[in-house]
């Protein structure tokens, strides 16, 4: 499944980089392992696609809060 998701330019700038793996979401869309998510904010032309291989939730986080472990993908999967 895809979600499209808006991401401030300065985190999306650090998931790109590599410094980030790590994407913190409310999750009111019931994020899986396998999903993509698509980031986007009003100063990028394209979107950037990155798949979840991780979540992460309970222990630590708050209540409906997830982390989740995302590597760019150059392609959306359908």
């Amino acid at each position: 499944m895809e979600h499209e998701l808006k991401i401030e330019p300065q985190y999306l700038k650090n998931l790109l980089s590599g410094k980030k793996k790590v994407e913190i979401r409310y999750n009111d869309r019931d994020y899986q392992v396998g999903d993509v998510l698509v980031f986007w904010n009003e100063s990028q032309d394209d979107n950037v696609y990155f798949k979840i291989t991780h979540i992460h939730s309970g222990l630590g986080m708050a209540d409906r809060y997830v982390a989740l472990s995302v590597k760019q993908i150059p392609t959306p999967i359908t």
